[in-house]
Order: C-alpha cells, then sequence, then structure tokens
C-alpha cells in the first residue's frame, strides 16, 4: 500500500517536472526509496520503466502545446529534446506519424469538429450535446468501425434507453440518457461489438432506475441483455474479467466518460474518483489493451490528483 502511494505521487512529480532535467535517481530520491528497488516497483506497476515513461508524457504534453499553437522545435526543446530530428523520431516511434501532421489535423478539427488528442486519447464529444446529436454521433461511429448497424433495432434500443432513464437528471444537469449514450459511442470507437454498445446504453439502469432486470430481458436482444444482467451484479475487480471482456469494455467506457465529466462534482470527489482510477481501474484497463482509453483515463487522473495530492 505505501509503495502504491509512493508511485502515484511520483506520477505527479514527473508531471510538475517535465520541462526539467530529470532521472530515475532524482525520482527515486522523491519517493524516499533507493533507485533500483524504485525502479523494479514503478515497471511492475506501470508495465514501463521510468524514464519510458517520462517519455511518454513529455510527448502527450508535447503533442498539446504544438496543438496549442507552439511551433514544434520549441515545443521539442521545452520538454526536454535537443534536436528537432531527435523529437521527429520520438514522436513517429510513439504515435506512427510525424509532427507536423499535428497541424493539418488542427486545420481539419476546425473544418470538421472533433477531438484535438485524438492521435492520443479516444474522440470526444460536447459536453452538453443532446441526446438526439449523441444517436447521430453514435451512428456514425458504428459505421466507422464497421458494425453492422439495423438501424431499425438501433432506434428501438435507443428509444427503450431514453423510456428508461426518463426523468434522470445528471450532477451537471442534462438528461441521464446522455451519459450511456456516451458510453455507447466510446464503445463503438474502441470496436466493440453491436451487444456490447448496446448495452453500453444501459450501463448503470438497474441502479440508477426502477427498470429490473426481468424486465429489460424481455424488451432487449438477448446478447445485449445477458451482457446488461451481468454488468448489474459486476464490480471493478480483476475478478470480474470471468464475466468477459464485454462487461470490463462498458465499466472503462463508462468510468472514461464518468471522468471527462467529474468537473461537475465537488472538489473532494473529483480527487477520489482520480485517485480510485489511477491505482485501480487503469491496472485493470491494461488487462484489455486499449491504449488510447488508458492514455486518457491516466491523463485526466493526474489532472485532478493535481489539485491535491491525497494522503492515504
Amino acid at each position: 500500500m505505501e509503495m502504491m502511494r509512493q508511485i502515484r505521487d511520483s506520477l505527479l512529480y514527473i508531471d510538475n517536472h517535465l520541462e526539467e532535467p530529470i532521472t530515475v535517481s532524482s525520482i527515486a530520491d522523491a519517493a524516499g526509496y533507493s533507485e533500483y528497488h524504485f525502479s523494479r516497483c514503478f515497471k511492475q506497476e506501470m508495465q514501463m520503466s521510468v524514464m519510458e515513461y517520462v517519455k511518454k508524457r513529455r510527448l502527450i504534453k508535447a503533442s498539446d502545446a504544438i496543438l496549442s499553437g507552439e511551433k514544434i522545435i520549441d515545443a521539442a526543446f521545452r520538454f526536454g529534446w535537443k534536436t528537432h530530428s531527435g523529437f521527429t523520431k520520438s514522436f513517429k516511434n510513439e504515435f506512427g506519424f510525424y509532427p507536423a501532421l499535428l497541424k493539418a489535423m488542427m486545420m481539419q478539427i476546425d473544418d470538421l469538429g472533433g477531438s484535438a488528442m485524438s492521435h492520443i486519447f479516444l474522440k470526444n464529444t460536447d459536453i452538453h450535446s443532446t441526446k438526439e446529436q449523441l444517436l447521430e454521433r453514435l451512428k456514425e461511429e458504428m459505421i466507422s468501425t464497421n458494425v453492422d448497424i439495423d438501424e431499425e433495432e438501433l432506434q428501438y434500443v435507443y428509444l427503450l434507453a431514453c423510456l428508461v432513464y426518463e426523468g434522470e437528471k445528471r450532477y451537471s444537469g442534462d438528461e441521464y440518457i446522455t451519459h450511456p449514450l456516451n458510453v455507447a459511442i466510446i464503445l463503438a470507437e474502441m470496436s466493440a461489438d453491436k451487444d456490447t454498445i448496446y448495452a453500453g446504453m444501459f450501463c448503470d439502469a438497474v441502479q440508477k432506475t426502477s427498470v429490473t432486470i426481468e424486465q429489460l430481458k424481455k424488451e432487449l436482444p438477448a446478447n445485449t441483455a445477458a451482457i446488461v444482467e451481468r454488468l448489474a451484479v459486476s464490480t471493478y475487480d480483476l475478478d470480474s474479467i470471468s464475466l468477459g471482456d464485454e462487461v470490463l469494455l462498458v465499466k472503462l467506457a463508462e468510468r472514461l466518460h464518468n471522468m471527462r465529466t467529474v468537473e461537475c462534482m465537488g472538489e473532494e470527489r473529483r480527487r477520489i474518483k482520480a485517485k480510485e482510477t489511477l491505482t485501480q481501474i487503469i491496472p485493470i484497463a491494461k488487462k484489455i489493451g486499449q491504449p488510447k482509453l488508458i492514455n486518457e483515463l491516466h491523463d485526466l487522473s493526474l489532472k485532478y490528483l493535481h489539485e491535491r495530492i491525497i494522503t492515504s
């Protein structure tokens, strides 16, 4: 438990010093451990070496800076690269394309809408999108990931979800249905199958409304209902992997959307959610190999932990 806390705090230390020369030794000293012991524990927990993690975080922050208008060479120097070519090589190795393409991506985003960090994170939606807008976005994502869409069936499942969540509100004041629709969109982008995407629309129906599993079984496609039933009894536990990856996908997509909108919660609740996500949820996410989801959960967790380090 103590080492887990130190690893968590070391992630905050790294993020606070990304523009400075930092070494494994300096990070281990800040954590209060020997370099060897800290390096071994860090790699076991994060599944990469300390300096691999530092480079990854620097590349993410440099990407953000470039997308915000900073020159590529200036962002490279600011985050520790000594040459343009060295930065370009590291960037290409990490993301699969050259940083100059970020400018073109930014122009496309301005023209067509989208997510500025979609090369690193999953795409985002406007926080106050209406359910009608989200349904159209869901259709687009399902088509783009080659899900076999039955428009009549999708419309039926959507209307059923609207009925189930009718009258419920999120802490942001938006209709509650917008949350499960965002979960479904995230699942579609993660190339989930049709039944898993449908199940995302009922991710917390049993917990948040008066509907029962038996009622949903009568109305939903059988495979969708089976996933929803398992969702109703599953928890964020490594043992829940035995329930099937589709259950984990839905729960992780739900956590991602909750973290995207956690700003609407109080400061203490944000920190608790961030700590839980970093120490409990991300290790589970690593089991199913969704790097964009992991990157974004990690970034959001650090963002809210920066508000004030939680002491265990």
